[in-house]
């Protein structure tokens, strides 16, 4: 994984890690955000595909804007580690491109939902 990326998913975990109290927190008994890649579909999709369908069902689809958060919390905070070890294990395929993505649209959920709460980020 280049420095880049590495950086982006160190900013990504301090957002969420630090989301504002207008999204309820959830415990890990409690959340909704479990990621869990079952053989079948890495088999048919390879392990990024999966991976990118897994958190498209948990997150939600990115292409009505920003995703919403529905809660915080280790849940939502433990897709960094799913996006970062992925990254590091696969980081010679092309399609890393697009965990880096959910990176990216991430980290706009987090600053849109600070700036929901009247907090400004840069």
């Amino acid at each position: 994984m280049d420095h880049k990326t590495k950086g982006k998913l160190q900013q990504l975990s301090l957002f969420l890690s630090n989301l504002p109290q207008t999204i309820p927190y959830a415990d890990t008994a409690q959340t909704h955000y479990r990621f869990f890649l079952d053989d079948e579909k890495i088999e048919d999709m390879g392990p990024i595909g999966a991976l990118n369908r897994e958190l498209e069902c948990v997150m939600g689809q990115r292409h009505n804007g920003p995703i919403s958060f529905k809660e915080c919390g280790p849940g939502l905070e433990a897709v960094v580690d799913v996006l970062e070890s992925h990254l590091i294990e696969h980081h010679n395929s092309p399609e890393t491109i697009l965990l880096v993505k959910w990176v990216d649209d991430l980290t706009t959920a987090a600053k849109a939902a600070f700036t929901s709460a009247g907090i400004m980020v840069s």
